[in-house]
């Protein structure tokens, strides 16, 4: 099976970096600018407060909030006091002072509310060893498990010459290296720790005195493996920092290090967003029609296996047996996908059959294997339920990638329209029984407002009668889902709202109106030009009106009404009365063709008009 490294490093907000099989994605690693991981940086600090019921000093390293530095954790260097009989002594619960200057390093990150921890045992990590200053001891990661492996691993460690003060643990990828090999990753990490030296020397706490290196170059540290055949980087500065390392390091492996030029992107090319993107879905399928629910809590992850479309009602032990065996190796493969760390609980579906658990646990055990991460692991319980304790050193991939979300504050679900409405309601009517306002402006989600306003538009009516106000409910797109917005009107500032007098303005105005009078017209006559006076609202003047009325002569055609032609420059004009609710109406005169001359009766009906404010011009047919 064919092994790719892939970097994607194009763009400087996002790196990230997937490890294939055949097609398939094994590993993958992602970082964000404005997250970039601090676990492994060292740092000069200073000690703010040491409290003895928790056994451990906050220290203030310069990054955000202050680190948890355990005294378990604290190296004896920074204790050694000298005893009543004048020799030196450690007192480590006793020595701490607050303001005292540490040298430390990240152990795990910033999580939650939760600072980061810290430690004065320091390592630098290299490709095949991880050096360890200021300890006199050397050992073999716990990986190599096999007697005669770590007894061969042994005996090549005693040929390396080390420095006084050092020590240093071989990695599981230092296995089957040469001493050539192994010396060449000291003496880099050696070079690196005297840099450090110096630079803690001169720096003024609290301050950064190492960086971790540049994410192709730690790509390249922690994942590589003698089964990769080839790695892609399609960033030309990530792929020289790589190629420098790798000569530094591990020359033989240079010519595998190659940089894709396709303007296709590399990820794409591989076909891997999509898998990429079921990494943050809570639900992953399982090939035989089962699933596992992962779900992330602040004290544990619970894992649940679920039989769904693989379910056999003729044989649920074997079905379960088989869901288990396939739940098992997808376990695995998320746990090193996702990052996940801590406590983790597993919930399998129950199985009678001892020898079928002792299967599963088999099963996951082995998949485990291709973890970087230290892992405890327990048996399956007579619940079905497996806990393990995964190292957690990094943030988990969601964390890096996602934010909490400002409308549920990241609990994935938010009140029903129901339970929202009512709330508001609630708010309004109590609000309204403090009887402080003459009118209440509510501004609610659209939703919530339609609901209001037609669910419960007869409870409103009914505050706003036993209060004597009114309650005006807007909706606003741009509103938080359960945020309830109430704006009071005192009763003496009521006046001062325009908006909420306009209706009254309204009817006010139009009740007082001037009377039109209509002259009388001779037949035959040219109608001269008559308009309405101007309207004083304050004056009232008298009403009169005006019919003027004859018989049609004999013998005379049928009357009909003409109308005059536009173009005409002279217009007989009567203004229209302004007919909102309340006003008098008036018509237009009526040009007749023959006979006589006829005004129609003026109605003083409440009338609701379609057009405000519109004038009619007539003019005589002849």
């Amino acid at each position: 099976m064919k092994h790719i490294m892939l970097v994607n490093a194009v763009h400087p907000e996002q790196k990230r970096m997937a490890i294939v099989e055949d097609g398939k994605l094994v590993e993958f690693n992602i970082q964000m600018s404005l997250r970039e991981p601090i676990t492994g940086n060292i740092y000069k600090g200073i000690v703010l407060k040491v409290e003895r019921g928790l056994q451990a000093a906050f220290v203030n390293f310069g990054v955000g909030k202050d680190g948890f530095l355990p005294l378990r954790d604290v190296s004896p260097e920074y204790f050694t006091e000298k005893k009543d009989n004048g020799h030196d002594g450690a007192h480590p619960r006793g020595s701490l002072k607050t303001g005292q200057e540490v040298i430390v390093q990240v152990a795990r990150e910033v999580s939650g509310r939760k600072g980061a921890l810290l430690t004065t045992y320091l390592s630098l990590p290299g490709r095949y060893l991880v050096l360890l200053p200021n300890k006199h001891s050397s050992g073999i990661s716990r990986k190599i498990e096999d007697e005669e492996e770590r007894k061969q691993l042994k005996t090549l460690v005693e040929q390396i010459k080390i420095d006084e003060g050092m020590g240093f643990i071989v990695r599981t990828a230092g296995f089957n290296r040469t001493k050539q090999e192994l010396s060449r990753d000291y003496q880099h990490l050696l070079r690196l720790w005297k840099e450090i030296q110096k630079r803690a020397e001169t720096e003024t706490a609290p301050a950064l005195v190492y960086q971790e290196s540049d994410f192709g170059v730690r790509s390249l540290r922690d994942y590589f493996t003698s089964e990769i055949e080839e790695i892609m980087v399609d960033d030309i500065d990530t792929y020289r920092k790589m190629r420098a390392y790798c000569k530094a390091v591990a020359p033989r492996n240079l010519r595998i290090i190659k940089h894709y030029k396709e303007r296709f992107p590399i990820f794409g090319r591989y076909n891997l967003e999509e898998q990429i993107r079921e990494i943050y879905q809570e639900r992953v399928e399982l090939k035989s029609g089962g699933s596992i629910i992962i779900s992330p809590t602040e004290a544990m992850i619970t894992i649940d296996v679920n039989s769904g479309r693989a379910s056999n009602k003729k044989n649920v032990e074997d079905t379960a047996f088989k869901t288990n065996i396939e739940a098992a190796e997808e376990i695995a493969r998320q746990l090193r996908l996702r990052d996940l760390g801590g406590l983790i609980v597993i919930d399998f579906i129950d199985m009678t059959d001892r020898k079928h658990e002792a299967e599963v646990e088999k099963t996951f055990k082995k998949a485990l294997t291709l973890d970087r991460a230290r892992i405890q692991l327990s048996r399956i319980s007579k619940f079905g339920i497996l806990e393990l304790s995964r190292q957690k050193k990094h943030s988990t991939i969601q964390e890096i990638s996602y934010t909490t979300c400002p409308y549920c504050s990241g609990s994935g679900t938010r009140p029903s329209l129901e339970y929202t409405a009512l709330s508001a309601f609630r708010k309004i009517e109590t609000e309204a029984a403090k009887e402080r306002a003459c009118a209440l402006k509510v501004h609610v989600p659209y939703e919530i407002a339609d609901y209001l306003l037609n669910q419960k538009r007869n409870d409103i009516q009914r505050i706003e009668s036993m209060y004597d106000l009114s309650v005006h409910v807007s909706g606003k797109a741009d509103m938080i889902w359960d945020n309830i917005s109430i704006q009071l009107v005192p009763r003496e500032t009521a006046t001062e709202i325009p908006e909420m007098q306009a209706e009254e303005e309204k009817i006010a105005a139009s009740a007082e109106t001037a009377d039109i009078v209509i002259p009388e017209l001779a037949i035959g006559s040219e109608a001269t030009d008559v308009s309405t006076p101007p309207i004083e609202p304050t004056k009232k003047k008298s009403r009169r009106r005006s019919r003027h009325r004859r018989k049609k002569p004999e013998g005379k055609a049928e009357l009909t009404a003409v109308e005059p032609p536009l173009e005409s420059p002279e217009i007989s004009q009567i203004s229209q009365a302004d007919d909102t609710p309340g006003t008098n109406t008036v018509y237009p005169p009526v040009i007749i063709e023959e006979g006589t001359f006829e005004l129609p009766i003026l109605s003083f009906a409440r009338q609701e008009p379609e057009d405000n404010n519109e004038n009619f011009d007539e003019k005589p047919a002849g």
